[in-house]
C-alpha cells in the first residue's frame, strides 16, 4: 500500500469520520507525509511516518498511552530517583523551590516526567542502570566550581579540565532553567552491542551514532558533571575502576579532540581529559533519553528585562510545531487551515512579554473591554509576535505560560460575522494549553500578556 491509499483509507475511517483529533492529525499531516512520500530521503518519511503513526495510537488510545507511560515511570523507579536527585542537588549547594538571586528553581516532579515521552522511557528501561538527573542549565565551569566547592570524598582533590572544554564552553554562572534526562548511570559501563573496541575512537563514534536507536542520545559534559555529582554523593564515583567514558555528545569532539572523563583514583578527582584519535580499548559509551524540554526557564540575557531567544522555524508544519510544545490540550482552531503557514527562513528572534496594563481603567461591557493593542505596540516599537513565534517561545519556556496568558496578536483570523480571535497560550488548573481567544474584546481580571519583537 502506497501512502496515497494509507490516507485515503485513513479518510474513509469511521476514526476519521467521527473523532475530531484524528481528523485534525491526518488532514495536518497529509501533504507533509505525501511530499517525503514522493521525495528522495527515504529516511525522513519514515521518521515521519513513525511521528504519525505514534500519535495516530494516541488519538485513538488516549487512555492507554498514559497507562502505559505510568507503568514504565514506576518501572523505572522515577518519583524515587527524583527525591534522590533533589537530595544531591541539595548536597552540591542548589537551590531547590525559591528563585534566588535569579536562579530558576528546580522543576517539580510531575513538570519532569512530562518531558519524557513513552518510546523515550522504553528505551530507558533498556540501560545497565537508568538514571534521572535534573541537569541545570549553566556553564560548565559552573558545574565545575559547584563539584570543587562541595567535595564529598576524604582527600579530594580539584577536578581536571583540560583545554578544550574551556575553549567550547558557553552559558552562564546562574541556574537559568533545567533540563531532566536519564542516563545509564552504572558504575562501569559494558561495551556496548556492535563497538568495536579495536577501531580509532572517532571511528567508534560515528559507528555508534550510526547505531543508536530512535531518541536515543550519548552524554555530554554537563550531564556527565551531574552524574559524577550524584555518585560522589553516595561515596562511589563512577569510572574508578578500568573504563572511562567518551562524551560522544559533547561539542569538543572533533577531527583533532574526543573528550573523554574518568574518575582519577591516585588524585582522587575527576579528570576531563583530551584524549587523541587512537584506540583505546577501555573507553566506553553511555547513552541517554530525553533534555528536550527547558524548565523552569528565567531570562538571562543582557537585553532588555523579560527577553527570550528562541529559534522560529517558520517552515515548520503547524502540527510539529505544536507537537514540539507538548501542551496537555490544544485547541482544534489552530490549525493551517485558519492560519496558513509562513514561508521564511529558519532564525533566532527575541521574543518579549510585555503587559500592557489592559485591565487598567478600560472601560467594560458584560465583563469585557475593547483596547487598542495594534496602536499601543506601534506607540512603543513594538511588532506582535506570529503564532509560529510563539509556538516556538512554548516550545523552549514551557512554564512561563503558567503565569498569565501569552498572546501572538501578530496572526489572526476572521470569521464570517467580523469577530477576531488570535492565538494564545495559557495555564488551565496545572494545564498548559494552546487555544485562540477573541482579539478584539478581552476578558476583565485575565492578566493578559503579549508576545512581541522589537521593530
Amino acid at each position: 500500500m502506497n501512502i496515497d491509499q494509507f490516507i485515503s483509507k485513513l479518510e474513509s475511517s469511521d476514526a476519521y469520520r467521527n473523532n475530531g483529533e484524528v481528523k485534525k492529525l491526518v488532514d495536518e499531516s497529509r501533504q507533509t507525509l505525501i511530499d517525503l512520500a514522493h521525495g528522495n530521503d527515504g529516511d525522513a518519511f519514515k521518521a515521519e511516518l513513525m511521528k504519525f503513526n505514534a500519535r495516530l495510537d494516541e488519538c485513538l488510545n488516549p487512555g492507554i498511552t498514559e497507562s502505559r507511560k505510568a507503568d514504565l515511570v514506576g518501572r523505572l523507579g522515577l518519583e524515587k530517583q527524583y527525591d534522590e536527585c533533589l537530595l544531591t542537588l541539595s548536597e552540591f549547594g542548589f537551590s531547590l523551590s525559591e528563585n534566588l538571586e535569579g536562579n530558576a528553581p528546580v522543576p517539580f516532579f510531575e513538570g519532569v516526567v512530562k518531558t519524557f515521552t513513552p518510546e523515550q522511557l522504553e528505551l530507558a528501561v533498556t540501560f545497565q542502570e537508568p538514571t534521572l538527573l535534573l541537569v541545570p542549565e549553566t556553564s560548565f565551569a559552573a558545574k565545575v566550581e559547584v563539584i570543587d566547592t562541595n567535595k564529598t570524598m576524604e582527600g579530594q582533590t580539584d577536578t581536571l579540565v583540560e583545554d578544550p572544554y574551556k575553549e567550547s564552553d558557553s552559558g552562564s554562572e546562574k541556574v537559568t532553567g533545567w533540563k531532566a534526562v536519564i542516563v545509564d548511570g552504572a558504575r562501569e559501563m559494558k561495551i556496548k552491542e556492535g563497538d568495536d573496541v579495536e577501531l580509532e575512537l572517532l571511528d567508534r563514534v560515528k559507528n555508534r551514532m550510526d547505531a543508536r536507536r530512535q531518541g536515543e542520545k550519548g552524554m555530554d559534559r554537563h550531564a556527565y558533571a551531574m552524574l559524577m555529582m550524584e555518585s560522589l554523593s553516595r561515596g562511589e564515583p563512577i569510572d574508578k575502576g578500568e573504563h572511562m567514558t567518551l562524551l560522544d555528545d559533547d561539542p569538543a569532539v572533533s577531527s583533532l579532540h574526543v573528550p573523554c572523563v574518568d574518575w582519577n583514583a591516585d588524585e582522587k578527582r575527576a579528570d576531563f581529559r583530551d584524549m587523541q584519535n587512537f584506540e583505546y580499548g577501555y573507553v566506553r559509551f553511555r547513552s541517554s533519553v530525553g533534555g528536550d524540554v527547558l524548565l523552569n526557564a528565567v531570562d538571562s540575557s543582557e537585553a532588555e528585562p523579560g527577553t527570550y531567544t528562541v529559534e522560529v522555524n517558520y517552515d515548520l508544519p503547524l502540527n510539529e510545531a505544536i507537537a514540539a510544545g507538548k501542551y496537555d490540550e490544544a485547541d482544534g482552531n489552530i490549525s493551517a487551515h485558519n492560519f496558513p503557514p509562513q514561508k521564511k527562513k529558519k532564525e533566532a528572534v527575541d521574543i518579549r512579554i510585555i503587559d500592557l496594563g489592559l485591565d487598567k481603567d478600560a472601560p467594560t461591557f458584560m465583563g469585557s473591554y475593547s483596547y487598542p493593542v495594534s496602536e499601543e505596540l506601534e506607540k512603543q516599537g513594538f511588532r506582535p509576535a506570529t503564532l509560529s513565534e510563539l509556538l516556538a517561545l512554548g516550545a523552549a519556556y514551557p512554564d512561563l505560560q503558567r503565569k498569565s496568558p501569552i498572546v501572538a496578536y501578530g496572526s489572526e483570523f476572521w470569521t464570517m460575522d467580523k469577530a477576531m480571535f488570535v492565538p494564545y497560550l495559557w495555564d488551565d488548573g496545572g494545564k498548559r494549553c494552546l487555544g485562540w481567544t477573541y482579539g478584539n474584546f478581552w476578558q476583565k481580571d485575565y492578566g493578559y500578556r503579549f508576545a512581541v519583537v522589537r521593530k
